[in-house]
């Protein structure tokens, strides 16, 4: 029996001095952590970027809309226009809806803006006269006129790690004044102008 145990002894003294694999080890320890690191680095930035993007298509559709009233080929220019812009990312299946809106007075002297046209791609366009709220502070002004470009793009991440991100969209609203030199109301294709009240 002593000689069981002084075998048993004689080989943990060989196991604890043993080196050859705690390299593995502290590699099997480490490697899941710089793996995430790594991911998270290429990720984060990723996504962020994309909103950007988003956010910087949907103010250029908004401000090529303000200009003047646009044929339906001139709309479909404008949605290829914001597709384009968030280049590199995928954005073909992105739902973009363009909105020209009205700002009429109310009796309590606040003010609501209203649908007067729309027209979509990949979503559902608003109905005319349909309640906006609150007209952002700039075109709180009864009978002012402005146009909104929203767009929502589904994020595609690249490392399947967070299921959060798999379902993630960005979706960017930008309101933008009429900018047209005529003075005219902006009509969107298959629109028609902004009711009196």
């Amino acid at each position: 029996m002593s000689v069981q145990l002084m075998q048993v002894a004689a080989h943990l003294r060989r196991l604890i001095a043993e080196r050859s694999g705690v390299s593995a080890v502290e590699f099997a320890l480490v490697a899941p952590v710089m793996i995430l690191l790594f991911m998270g680095t290429v990720e984060l930035p990723r996504a962020y970027t994309t909103g950007q993007h988003a956010h910087r298509a949907a103010r250029s559709m908004a401000d090529l809309i303000s200009r003047r009233t646009l044929t339906t080929q001139e709309v479909d220019g404008v949605y290829k226009t914001g597709r384009s812009i968030v280049a590199p990312y995928d954005a073909t299946d992105a739902k973009i809806i363009l909105t020209s809106a009205g700002v009429y007075l109310q009796r309590d002297g606040s003010f609501k803006a209203k649908v007067c046209s729309s027209n979509a791609v990949n979503a559902v366009k608003y109905v005319a006269s349909t309640d906006l709220g609150a007209p952002p502070p700039s075109e709180a002004v009864d009978k002012a006129r402005y146009v909104i470009a929203k767009l929502t793009i589904e994020y595609k991440p690249i490392f399947n790690i967070l299921p959060a991100l798999n379902a993630f969209s960005f979706e960017r609203e930008v309101t933008w004044p009429i900018r047209a030199t005529n003075g005219k109301e902006i009509i969107l294709p298959g629109g028609v102008g902004c009711p009196a009240t």
